[in-house]
């Protein structure tokens, strides 16, 4: 019998997949009536149960049943007749990720409450003590904003808040609005603070993937951050007290050491010269140029044009000062930054040759003292 098409035809229909048009496979799904537990499941479609029991539900399911679902670990899932459900216990961490995992919740909270001992010294004492801070801080600005312009002699009904503070205080309504404004701009710089710490050590804390990490985080927080604070804590620290502060550091103790006071010995030094530099990138072009021209109109050298004097006259202009006023201030800003400049690198040298030559823990603990000096505006002599 001749087919009906041309080979050309045959071959191309022959190469055409053919669907899959078989029905879903059908599962014998048995769980206990109460829990819906699994117990067994089957394709058997002759599988019949026993049918004296009354703790087993079966259960028809069209489909394919969950991959990683056996019958050696079917107890460990949960079908409710449409969903299979997977309840097993996950694996076990290991060990030492089981203790950074304790360690990092330690350290957390031991954050939490040097940041919230931190903002408690801030934070009102009685109920509702948030709202009369707001009034006080709206009475204050409106006392300000009036009698910047208005008469001085203004009565003060207006003002109970303010006017209890003023009274109790035995001071007048200006210096009592100043001081709201004050502590207002103090907690403001407090929360700023506070929150740039918790978000570094809080990121910190969590990239942390070693003892080491956590060691060293825990002394930074214990040590480093807020320290006034660590004495407060329901459970303080120990003093340690080595017995022997003479004995020589270890090569891997003397660099974490040397590394430690160094980066303190930064931030010393960049705070007291920040007073130097107001922030702007290029300033000291700026300033510099700035600069010759008010020595050149002092000594003369200057034609006084447009563009000889455009910075100082620029300075003088915003002050409201004549060239020659302008001219000698910035003189002598330039004197004191310098100097300024000159101190801190000295005391910076000097330091730093002392740092380099910890041998120890008697020399870190005396420059340690020292640090904290500085830090706190003392003038060390050099050395």
């Amino acid at each position: 019998m001749n087919h009906p098409f041309s080979p050309e035809t045959q071959a191309i229909a022959a190469a055409i997949p053919l669907v899959d048009q078989s029905p879903a496979k059908c599962w014998i799904v048995v769980t206990q009536v109460k829990s819906t537990r699994v117990v067994y499941f089957t394709d058997d479609a002759d599988y019949q149960p026993a049918m004296d029991g009354d703790w087993y539900f079966v259960s028809q399911y069209l489909g394919e049943l969950p991959a990683a679902m056996t019958l050696r670990n079917c107890w460990g899932w949960r079908f409710n007749g449409g969903v299979f459900k997977d309840v097993r216990d996950p694996e076990p961490k290991p060990q030492l990720e089981r203790l950074l995992e304790s360690n990092r919740r330690a350290l957390l909270a031991l954050l939490r409450d040097k940041i919230s001992q931190a903002r408690n010294r801030y934070s009102p004492t009685c109920a509702m003590g948030a709202d009369v801070r707001r009034l006080k801080r709206l009475e204050a600005q409106r006392y300000l904003a009036e009698t910047a312009s208005a008469d001085q002699h203004k009565e003060t009904d207006g003002y109970p808040m303010l006017s209890a503070l003023a009274t109790a205080r035995g001071i007048s309504l200006r210096e009592a609005a100043a001081l709201v404004e004050g502590r207002q701009e103090d907690t403001l710089r407090m929360l700023a603070l506070t929150e740039q710490v918790r978000e570094h050590y809080v990121q910190a804390i969590h990239r942390a993937q070693s003892q080491d990490d956590m060691i060293r985080l825990r002394r930074e927080l214990l040590d480093t951050v807020l320290p006034d604070l660590s004495s407060r804590f329901p459970f303080p620290a120990s003093a340690f007290e080595p017995e022997d502060w003479d004995r020589p550091l270890s090569d891997v103790h003397k660099v974490h050491e040397i590394a430690r006071l160094r980066t303190q010995l930064r931030e010393i030094v960049n705070a007291k010269r920040a007073a130097v530099h107001d922030g702007y990138l290029g300033n000291d072009h700026i300033a510099g140029k700035r600069l010759l021209q008010a020595r050149a109109l002092l000594d003369g050298s200057t034609t006084e044009s447009a563009q000889d004097l455009a910075l100082l006259e620029s300075y003088a202009n915003r002050r409201q000062l004549v060239l020659q006023d302008a001219a000698q201030q910035l003189v002598q800003a330039a004197k004191t930054a310098d100097e300024a400049l000159v101190s801190t690198e000295l005391m910076k040298d000097a330091m730093q040759a002392r740092i380099d030559a910890v041998a120890n823990l008697r020399d870190i603990r005396a420059i340690g003292r020292d640090l904290l000096a500085l830090a706190s505006g003392a003038d060390l002599a050099q050395s």
